[in-house]
């Protein structure tokens, strides 16, 4: 059996009918295919099960550059994130198209990002901390607590409220991630809290724990030190 490479470039749309998509696909698309059936041929061992004639090599490579193109999956880094995924199956047979195409679209967590659910918990937690002793939230979290109608999600009793509330966050949280928002990177010399910043993140109750945790080391401090004179004494 030929190279796949080889079949690829020797795949001519034309001759299937398809003079319309020929004009439309950009060289790139092909190229994308070509070096993607020959990783894949790696990745799944067992691709000649599904690809076992030259001629279903040469179908799969056209119906892949269409859906491809028509799924607008046109990049390097595109390819790169399906597969990855691709890796991580634990499957000798190769993927559909169309479950490759969806491999090819990085998740939130790809991203660094946390889940949807994970957001949501983190921004009630943000919320919370912020009226106790305050939060240390990621920035991301910060931000998406911002753009969020809390009255809305607050107030939701029925089922459509509900849903028009899980739909409002998910609207704000997928339009933040797809914005131009860029989270700052904390730097080690950012972590280092000063004592005033953790002051005022305490509550009343918790700075007189504090006070009394450190009247009782000094106490305890004095007690050592004048049984120790003692000791030198004798």
């Amino acid at each position: 059996m030929k190279n796949m490479s080889t079949i690829i470039n020797n795949l001519d749309l034309s001759k299937q009918g398809d003079h319309s998509l020929q004009n439309k696909v950009p060289p790139i698309v092909k190229t994308i295919v070509d070096s993607l059936f020959d990783q894949l041929a790696f990745v799944f061992p067992a691709w000649r099960y599904t690809w076992d004639t030259e001629e279903k090599i040469k179908g799969a490579k056209k119906e892949w550059v269409k859906a491809f193109f028509e799924n607008d999956i046109t990049t390097k880094e595109q390819i790169a994130y399906g597969l990855k995924k691709a890796r991580k199956m634990d499957s000798d047979f190769l993927p559909s198209c169309g479950k490759f195409i969806s491999w090819c679209t990085p998740s939130p967590e790809d991203l660094g990002y946390p889940s949807e659910q994970q957001a949501m918990s983190e921004c009630v937690k943000h919320r919370n901390d912020l009226k106790l002793f305050g939060s240390n939230a990621r920035p991301f979290i910060v931000e998406l607590c911002k753009q969020l109608d809390w009255w809305l999600i607050n107030t939701a009793s029925s089922q459509v409220e509900h849903k028009k509330a899980e739909k409002h966050f998910k609207d704000e949280y997928l339009d933040l991630i797809n914005s131009e928002y860029q989270e700052p990177v904390e730097t080690s010399h950012e972590r280092l809290e000063t004592r005033e910043v953790v002051n005022k993140r305490m509550s009343p109750q918790q700075k007189e724990d504090g006070r009394k945790r450190g009247l009782n080391f000094m106490n305890d401090v004095r007690k050592q030190l004048a049984r120790k004179k003692l000791t030198n004494i004798r």
